[in-house]
């Protein structure tokens, strides 16, 4: 282990433990504010340790932030944990209608000129606004293939 994941380690305890000490005394100032307002209210007097409130609210949420912080790995590993399955399950739901879509889009009525870009029918040889060749022969194989095919996808031989 490197330095840099010692140090790492390092402030993940000390978060783990400094931030549950930093939420409970701000816990402690909050109580004390409140104690103070309403026993303030019983005998119509002034309270005198309210400031607590304002100082233990964000104490709280400092405390609650370095806590979430030195845990992270935990709740980001438990979370994985639990939404992985859902993912899981969506993906195979929603797998054949993705199966669809790639099969229409493949079987498409249109082929597209490598040249010029403009939109031919699926069984045009050649373009029908620059007249570049859309169709390739495999030399091993005969296979048509696309113009831009680099390599026969069934034969595998490199044009």
């Amino acid at each position: 282990m490197n330095d840099k994941d010692k140090k790492h380690l390092a402030i993940k305890k000390t978060l783990k433990i400094v931030g549950p000490i930093v939420a409970i005394a701000g816990l402690v100032f909050a109580i004390i504010g409140f104690v103070d307002f309403f026993g303030s209210m019983s005998d119509f007097g002034r309270p005198t340790k309210f400031w607590c409130f304002f100082v233990g609210f964000p104490l709280i949420a400092v405390g609650v932030g370095m806590t979430a912080w030195g845990f992270q790995r935990e709740i980001a590993s438990y979370s994985m944990r639990e939404n992985a399955p859902v993912f899981n399950e969506a993906g195979k739901k929603i797998q054949p209608g993705v199966r669809a879509i790639a099969d229409a889009v493949k079987n498409s009525d249109v082929r597209i000129c490598p040249s010029c870009g403009s939109e031919n029918d699926n069984d045009a040889a050649f373009c029908k606004k620059c007249g570049a060749s859309l169709v390739k022969k495999c030399p091993s194989c005969g296979a048509d293939l696309d113009a831009d095919a680099q390599f026969c996808d069934k034969c595998g031989t490199k044009l």
